[in-house]
């Protein structure tokens, strides 16, 4: 019989290792905090065109042609634009929410021009002890305001978010969550396609992957009696 105080009472959870998924609700926002990219005691980001969250913040903010040729938005222009849950109604500038962690927010469906949803997608479990989760991107512009990046070319705005989303975030190794990557043969969501919303809107879904791997022994648990691989189970 099981421990009367263990977590599985009456049973035993006997897998030796596991991922317990439970921060997996914060990833997004891990994700949020490394894009607004902030200044952290010495550090500064740059106005750099070389670095790609420079590059994704000056293709989000600004409209017009040549975003590239625009200062860096100052940190409160990109907290201006980042969802607010307490607010969700009233954006503070009439940009309106234009980085977004969940699927869909209504104002911002509404209001702005160019917006990028950051949320979860599928688990896929590789085995007992990894999971394979992928994070998607959808990148959403007006019409008007996709091809219009560069005077008299046609180039693609979403595509150039979801480029310099890809050099930020792939084989980077974020503290708590892990290493993106962008590998079909380890999460066969991974990719980058286009997107219409049959209106108005067109855009880019991006596709990285995470993996958890196994962050619990049930052998140490307290209360939990010994399990397959830390000893015999009885």
């Amino acid at each position: 019989m099981a421990h009367i105080d263990s977590k599985y009472y009456p049973y035993f959870k006997i897998q030796e290792g596991f991922s317990t998924h439970v921060e997996l609700d914060y990833i997004p926002k891990k994700v949020m905090d490394y894009l607004l990219d902030m200044p952290i005691g010495e550090y500064q980001p740059k106005d750099d065109n070389s670095y790609p969250r420079c590059r994704f913040w000056k293709y989000l903010l600004y409209d017009g042609v040549r975003p590239l040729d625009n200062p860096l938005p100052t940190p409160k222009q990109k907290k201006d634009v980042l969802f607010n849950p307490e607010k969700s109604e009233q954006p503070p500038t009439n940009k309106g929410y234009r980085l977004i962690p969940q699927i869909y927010i209504k104002p911002a469906q509404e209001n702005a021009q160019t917006r990028v949803y950051v949320y979860l997608g599928r688990g896929i479990a590789e085995d007992d002890f990894k999971t394979q989760m992928s994070i998607v991107f959808e990148i959403w512009s007006h019409y008007t305001q996709e091809s219009n990046t560069k005077a008299n070319e046609s180039y693609s705005r979403t595509l150039a978010i979801a480029d310099a989303l890809y050099h930020s975030l792939h084989g980077v190794n974020i503290a708590g969550v892990g290493t993106f990557y962008f590998n079909r043969s380890k999460h066969p969501d991974c990719s980058s396609t286009p997107l219409y919303d049959d209106n108005s809107n067109i855009g880019r879904r991006l596709v990285l992957g995470i993996e958890l791997d196994s962050d619990t022994l049930n052998g140490n648990e307290e209360n939990n009696l010994v399990s397959i691989g830390n000893g015999l189970y009885i």
